[in-house]
């Protein structure tokens, strides 16, 4: 019974080290949000996620972008929101994923850190923000490739909503 951690990791590990990168295809998720000019996020270009937390790290290329799976989250969150002289943007993006494929009960963690500025009809709010999510992982079968997108939407979506009660703090009426 001592063996089956050591041995769901040696899977975990197995799978994971069977290619050099897994391709996590965002696409359709960035292709399918709406088109925002007022909500901006920068640091683009990142397209690698180093999973940790794991013996060997797994590397999770996410396609088109990291931070262009955030933005597309965030405008389709806040698009329905939107009202004249809006005007969101961060910056200084920084995730983390961690993998706990030893824990009582599995999982794959992502820690989103972003600095933020709203401009809701004059009146600024600028926050750094941080949100984690996390989802149960099967540590026979890992799916970086389905999980990482999934932990990118959710907590962009986390952030979306955080975003929302600021703007709806600066009193400003819609």
């Amino acid at each position: 019974m001592k063996c089956l951690p050591v041995a769901a990791a040696a899977l975990l590990l197995a799978a994971c080290g069977g290619k050099s990168m897994i391709e996590a295809d965002a696409t359709r998720m960035v292709a399918a949000s709406p088109d925002s000019p007022w909500l901006t996020v920068e640091n683009k270009g990142a397209t690698v996620i180093t999973v940790k937390g794991l013996d060997a790290k797994a590397l999770v290329q996410v396609s088109p972008d990291v931070v262009g799976v955030i933005q597309a989250q965030l405008r389709t969150t806040l698009q329905p929101k939107y009202f004249t002289d809006l005007i969101i943007g961060c910056r200084n993006v920084d995730v983390a994923v961690v993998a706990t494929p030893q824990a009582d009960v599995p999982g794959t963690a992502i820690d989103l850190q972003a600095d933020c500025r709203i401009v809701a009809r004059g009146k600024i709010v600028a926050k750094s923000y941080r949100v984690s999510q996390a989802l149960p992982l099967n540590a026979a079968q890992p799916r970086f490739d389905t999980q990482v997108p999934a932990l990118l939407q959710a907590a962009a979506k986390d952030l979306a909503n955080q975003l929302w009660t600021d703007v709806v703090a600066t009193g400003v009426q819609r």
